[in-house]
């Protein structure tokens, strides 16, 4: 099995590697360019280096103003003048906003303290709303748990009713068909071959007693 890696150089990342070893190449040769190039670079490296001296004194001079105003107001204001300057942001946005101001007094607190309030009154309306809820979940569920055991009562007495109907309703169709059998035990057929029995010998004696007579 064969795999070919194919992974080429972007032609940007080439330019800018190329771009790079020129001016490499070009600063070891600064001492032959022509005295205007040179003049001009100079001022621009002067012009760099302000740049950078004057952002370092910009940041060192917002720290100093911080702290007079803070500490002319006892803590209570917050200002900063270009507090993204040294934060790690592009170039256009460590010089916005402008500046911030913090209130850090007793009038803030309390406001905090209202703030957070309001917060536990609102967190505790939704548990007592939780809590109804839940509790009519419950009684509806009760309530169907009632309805369903009353139907199923009612069902099962419809059902007995019916049940009981459809024994009658056999044991009258087996009354009347002569042809259907019904289990008897042997107590009773006994019973049936004694009762037999008498009827026999009474039937009999009845006889007899006539004959008797006539003679």
């Amino acid at each position: 099995v064969y795999v070919w890696i194919y992974d080429p150089v972007h032609f940007k990342t080439f330019a800018m590697g190329l771009v790079l070893v020129i001016a490499v190449i070009a600063a070891t040769l600064f001492p032959l360019w022509p005295a205007e190039m040179r003049v001009g670079v100079y001022y621009l490296s002067v012009g760099a280096g302000c740049f950078v001296a004057s952002i370092l004194l910009l940041a060192v001079a917002r720290c100093i103003l911080f702290l007079i105003i803070w500490l002319i107001t006892g803590g209570r204001h917050h200002f900063w003048f270009l507090p993204n300057l040294t934060a790690d942001v592009g170039f256009i946005d460590s010089f916005r906003p402008l500046y911030t101001h913090e209130y850090k007094g007793p009038k803030a607190d309390l406001k905090k303290e209202e703030k957070a309030e309001s917060k536990k009154q609102q967190k505790y309306d939704s548990e007592e709303k939780s809590d109804s809820e839940k509790k009519e979940e419950e009684d509806g569920k009760t309530e169907g748990t009632r309805n369903s055991g009353t139907d199923g009562s009612g069902g099962e007495r419809h059902s007995d009713t019916d049940s009981d109907r459809r024994e009658d309703d056999r044991s009258q169709h087996s009354s009347g068909n002569g042809n259907d059998f019904e289990m008897i035990t042997k107590e009773e057929l006994e019973q049936q071959t004694d009762e037999g029995d008498c009827e026999e010998e009474e039937e009999e004696d009845t006889e007899s007693g006539p004959s008797h007579g006539k003679s």
